[in-house]
């Protein structure tokens, strides 16, 4: 392994100290930029995790750019497979952020306490991550660059959440190279090869490879490339073939083989060209799955219902013998019918549920591309509103997108309207001030402007040109009086 065993400090913050609105509990993780806790909101009565910037961090104004902007970044961010923002602040010199606190383990903790994930279930957290990247790649133009197994939590209800966006890169943002300029950003066991050279050119795919690596480490128990040092292992993700997680573990199909490989290939062009790709590979990976699932579960009740016979004895022991058999195994397939139906309907369930929000996502999305004008906007909106009603957490993310993107056109246009509304007036004050001025009646063309610096709807938009108009028409009036006009 390419890293070293640390003992960690003793924490910044003792227990119930009290910074801003929180009261510390106990430290949960350290990391580059600080230390994390387990803290409680005051004023809301609710736990949160506690980011806490390094001391020796505060006094360098590069690393206190870094520490708000990932708050700038997480604040845009609301999406089901991320964690929210709360908010950020400084209290008597210690910066801090806060953030939803969610409990369960990152995949990290997971493999260090022995967990073995089975295909699908890490492709289902693969698809989860890759939901959350497609969303802040698509609407907020940000790449994550640090994915790997510790940033990626599995909550007590076994949803997936994708955490500390803290080196992330806002691709069209000004700042854009506040952190990157030169650098390899990332872990080295998950790393790009973009990433790896430092290139400033990485977009989506960089999350890309690295969530193969970690598809790679879950499902074959290692890293893709295993090593003893930080370089060593840099210089296998640039050079080395990209490894089959099958040599270490035949069950894993070939398509999840696959699909590894094109996640992970050394060159971006030669990895999927988006996201909506990558993930309906998944969807049909983790599909053909939960056939194959099935099938097995109907050949284990038929194999359950093959009991042997035996011949009837003077005894009658062998009778009794049948019969228990007999009973164990109705019970036995009464079970497995149980159980069977019960992950047929909570599949069903979701299918249902999936199906029903992409219908109406679909007849919203064609609505609005079909009727673009702002009088069908509250009806597209009702619309989406559905879509968010049906209980898919993908669609309901994507029908939020939509909604955004209506209600930031509505503000556009009232924007647009009040510009034009602004103008007319303007317009309509300097005619009215023309018509006194052409009659000479200078006083009268001042009085107009004065008084709607007082009274006027947009008097504070128009103050320039209020105290030019003024200040012309006092000229225009002495030059009168003194016989020069």
């Amino acid at each position: 392994m390419c890293e070293t065993e640390m003992v960690a400090p003793s924490p910044m913050l003792a227990k119930n100290a009290i910074v801003g609105d929180y009261r510390i509990i106990e430290r949960i993780g350290v990391g580059g930029m600080g230390e994390v806790y387990l803290a409680e909101q005051k004023s809301m009565k609710r736990p949160v995790a506690l980011k806490i910037l390094q001391e020796d961090l505060v006094r360098d104004r590069a690393y206190l750019d870094r520490f708000y902007r990932e708050v700038r970044i997480l604040a845009q961010i609301e999406h089901p497979n991320v964690v929210n923002a709360i908010e950020a602040g400084a209290d008597g010199g210690v910066y801090y952020f806060a953030m939803t606190f969610v409990e369960g383990k990152d995949i990290k903790r997971m493999f260090d306490e022995g967990h073995i994930f089975k295909e699908a279930e890490a492709v289902r957290i693969a698809l989860e991550v890759s939901y959350a990247l497609k969303y802040v790649w698509e609407k907020h133009g940000i790449l994550h660059r640090d994915i790997k197994p510790a940033n990626i939590m599995i909550s007590s209800e076994d949803e997936v959440k994708l955490m500390d966006l803290g080196i992330s890169k806002k691709m069209f943002d000004e700042d854009a190279e506040l952190t990157v300029a030169g650098m390899m950003v990332g872990s080295p066991q998950y790393v790009s090869p973009e990433q790896a050279k430092g290139l400033k050119d990485a977009d989506f795919r960089a999350d890309m490879y690295s969530l193969g690596a970690t598809l790679y480490h879950m499902l074959a128990g290692v890293p893709p490339y295993p090593g003893n040092n930080a370089m060593e292992v840099i210089m296998k993700h640039l050079d080395d073939p990209i490894p089959d997680p099958r040599e270490g573990c035949p069950e894993i199909s070939e398509a999840t083989a696959k699909l590894i490989a094109a996640m992970m290939a050394k060159k971006k062009e030669d990895r999927f060209a988006s996201w909506d790709e990558c993930i309906d590979v998944m969807k049909r990976i983790l599909e053909n799955l939960a056939e194959a699932h099935r099938d097995k579960m109907r050949t284990t009740v038929i194999k359950a219902t093959e009991i042997p016979k035996f011949e009837k004895v003077s005894s009658g022991k062998s009778v009794i013998f049948n019969r228990t058999w007999k009973i164990i195994a109705a019970a036995a397939f009464f079970m497995i019918c149980v159980s069977g139906m019960i992950l047929i309907i909570k599949k069903g369930n979701r299918d249902v549920r999936r199906e029903r929000a992409m219908r109406l996502y679909n007849e919203a999305v064609n609505f609005i591309g079909s009727n673009p004008e702002p009088s069908n906007f509250r009806k597209a909106l009702v619309m989406l509103e559905n879509v968010q009603r049906a209980g898919d957490p993908h669609y309901s993310a994507e029908a939020k997108n939509e909604m955004e993107r209506i209600l930031e056109k509505v503000q556009q246009l009232k924007n647009k309207r009040q510009q034009n509304q602004k103008y007319n007036a303007l317009e309509d004050l300097k005619k009215r001030a023309y018509e006194f001025e052409k009659n000479g009646d200078y006083e009268k063309a001042v009085s107009l402007w004065i008084n709607y610096r007082k009274n006027g709807q947009y008097a504070k938009d128009f103050e320039f040109e209020i105290q030019k108009a003024v200040d012309y028409l006092g000229r225009k009036k002495k030059s009168k009086e003194e016989g020069l006009d």
